[in-house]
């Protein structure tokens, strides 16, 4: 059987190993993204280089974003120069798995049904790591048809691929994940502050709590790297704090009272006005030392 040619635009921190596992299962790939290393480190396992999304998306069957925000999503795939969905064939099939607006989904989806193709909104959780090992838990919004033919593709990049409905549903879906993601990490941030406070080893509380009912993934991963000092991003600062204001906006959209969402976002604020909103997310715990008077 003949794999489909797969498009992949975005090589971030996420893209670059996500596009690498789609390549390594043996589909013919074509890249494109603003910065230049990733480009040549794909190319030189196989991948072929295209200068323009519309460049990319006339030669692929599939076309996959991993993009940071709506407005560069939204330009991409539709408004800017050069965009991809004006320059897809009918029938082909296009991906986006970042984190935007559901209506943006929604939109692009309208979008593509216009032009005879077929959009799917499939965010991803699980991080830096989760994107390196090929563990990536995938959430799917679109037409069902275009999910199953998209599936062998996903389950390249995660170990756990759920359709979840229509168009925008993959959206609300990451939307809900944050929620958990952003109050969750303040959890994880008191509990290693009053451990601290107490005089009790960071390292020791990290791996006691995380075999009893305190346990998570934010404990085990990056309770750990809080305990070590480590600050670098498996996500960054920056990246929650916008998925955190689509949330936001929907939540006042629907009067959704959100309180412990509200008061992370608010914690993290002081990461923008700092300049330090590349750092890693467990650097919640930074802001609560500052409180405390660090």
């Amino acid at each position: 059987m003949t794999l489909p040619t797969v498009g992949f635009i975005g090589l971030g921190i996420m893209g670059r190993p996500m596009a690498r596992h789609i390549l390594q299962a043996g589909y013919p790939l074509l890249v494109h993204s603003r910065s230049r290393p990733p480009i040549d480190a794909l190319v030189q396992l196989g991948a072929r280089e295209a200068a323009t999304p519309a460049a990319l998306a006339a030669q692929c069957e599939v076309v996959i974003t991993c993009l940071p925000d709506d407005a560069t999503v939204e330009r991409v795939w539709l408004t800017g120069e050069n965009a991809a969905l004006p320059a897809m064939r009918t029938g082909a099939l296009a991906i986006d798995m970042g984190t935007t607006a559901p209506s943006l989904a929604q939109r692009l989806a309208d979008a593509a049904r216009e032009r005879g193709i077929a959009f799917l909104d499939a965010p991803v959780t699980g991080g830096q790591w989760g994107a390196e090992a090929g563990t990536l838990t995938i959430m799917v919004g679109g037409d069902p048809d275009a999910y199953q033919r998209a599936l062998p593709i996903l389950q390249t990049m995660g170990k756990k691929v759920v359709y979840v409905g229509a168009s925008g549903n993959g959206q609300r879906m990451k939307l809900a994940n944050q929620i958990a993601v952003a109050v969750g990490m303040l959890a994880v941030s008191e509990a290693l502050l009053f451990a601290e406070q107490a005089g009790l080893d960071l390292n020791l509380t990290v791996e006691t709590l995380s075999s009893g009912a305190a346990g998570s993934w934010a404990m085990e991963n990056l309770g750990t790297r809080i305990a070590q000092g480590d600050f670098q991003p498996g996500f960054m600062v920056k990246l929650l704090q916008k998925d955190l204001a689509i949330l936001m906006d929907e939540a006042r959209r629907t009067g959704t009272p959100l309180l412990g969402t509200a008061l992370v976002q608010q914690l993290y604020s002081g990461f923008e006005r700092t300049g330090e909103e590349s750092l890693g997310t467990q650097a919640l715990i930074l802001a609560l030392r500052r409180l405390r008077g660090e």
